[in-house]
């Protein structure tokens, strides 16, 4: 089956653009053939001409930097760009959702997610696209994978709720990334909705495997840094923290201001002693690769999506203040409880996945 996958745009964000690689690779591995539709919004004029003058300047430094294109991939950088490129299976650039997709690429399904697709605050004039306006009326399956709302409330208008409304009960599946937002669907939406895993966690450490840059390394222990939005209150805490252990803190940032390839993120992570993070999928591959981990709320970013995964492993101690973190809360892990819970929410996920696609 040819199955488009709407999602986020992929630019550069590590976790976005890993979950759609991890959702090609179990389609594949059902036997389908993905692609994911590579839509997004054209960047303006000044946002180009600031993209060429950096890579103006790393000429000036020596480096070896290509001019970025205005038209195709201006917002990735190389870094994610090349992954994006390399190993992800996507349509030519289109800057908006198109109705003639579906015949162009010959799809018989899509599948919305994951991500906070249906975030209304991240979606700007593209949310009635993540419930596929573009392909209403087509005869394919349509289908949302993990879904997520990102916080835990109703935050759309009276209008986008009755044209969400409506496109949600063309779709043949739902399910949703988060416990709440089952009850989001059913209140507001009108529709039945299944809680499942984000496409990251349907692979297990193994599954990383053939991507991880496995030359990447450091010479001493580190406890790896990776959140989003540092505050005086969580920099106390991570130095405290390195301080006790002996260990070198080491930031990881994200966005423009990242220096690590997705190859590279992957290893950040693993090869961690300790890891830090306020980042959903800081927290998702601490888990994948054992690392001991602290998750430090983000109230601006939605602490559901966190709160909810850890609950459902049973390690919800994990989960820190982000005005006064305290690691004395968070009890051992124990991993071969995780990864059985975790390997019972990814037959359920994956069996969800298949009788969406059958149905």
């Amino acid at each position: 089956m040819r199955i488009g996958i709407v999602t986020q745009p992929l630019e550069m964000n590590y976790g976005g653009i890993l979950q759609n690689w991890a959702l090609q690779q179990v389609l594949k591995k059902l036997g389908h053939d993905p692609v994911t539709i590579d839509a997004y919004q054209r960047y303006s004029t000044p946002h180009y001409m600031v993209n060429c003058l950096r890579a103006w300047l790393k000429r000036l430094m020596g480096k070896k930097v290509k001019l970025p294109k205005r038209f195709k991939g201006a917002l990735r950088g190389q870094l994610m760009g090349q992954f994006i490129e390399e190993h992800i299976s996507k349509t030519d650039v289109m800057w908006d959702y198109r109705r003639d997709t579906v015949r162009r690429y010959g799809l018989d399904a899509i599948v919305v997610g994951s991500d906070q697709v249906w975030r209304a605050e991240y979606n700007g004039g593209h949310l009635l696209d993540m419930y596929l306006r573009f392909a209403s009326g087509e005869q394919i399956k349509k289908i949302a994978y993990a879904a997520s709302f990102g916080v835990d409330q109703w935050d759309y208008s009276p209008g986008q709720t009755a044209q969400c409304r409506s496109l949600a009960q063309e779709m043949d599946a739902i399910s949703v990334r988060e416990e709440s937002g089952v009850a989001l669907c059913h209140d507001h939406l009108g529709v039945k909705a299944e809680c499942v895993l984000d496409p990251t966690l349907l692979l297990d450490e193994r599954g990383y495997e053939s991507i991880i840059d496995s030359n990447w390394t450091t010479d001493e222990p580190y406890l790896a840094v990776y959140c989003l939005d540092i505050t005086p209150e969580k920099e106390a805490f991570f130095n405290q923290l390195a301080a006790d252990r002996g260990l070198t803190v080491r930031y990881f940032s994200f966005g423009w201001l990242a220096r690590l390839s997705v190859q590279q993120w992957l290893a950040m992570l693993r090869n961690a002693s300790v890891v830090v993070t306020d980042s959903f999928h800081g927290t998702v591959f601490s888990i994948l690769f054992h690392r001991e981990f602290y998750t430090l709320c983000n109230s601006g970013r939605g602490n559901t999506r966190m709160s909810g995964l850890l609950k459902k492993l049973g390690l919800q101690n994990r989960l820190l203040s982000e005005q006064t973190p305290d690691a004395s809360s968070a009890t051992s892990i124990d991993w071969t409880e995780v990864d059985a819970r975790l390997e019972e929410q990814r037959e359920h996920s994956v069996s969800f996945l298949k009788g969406a696609l059958r149905g």
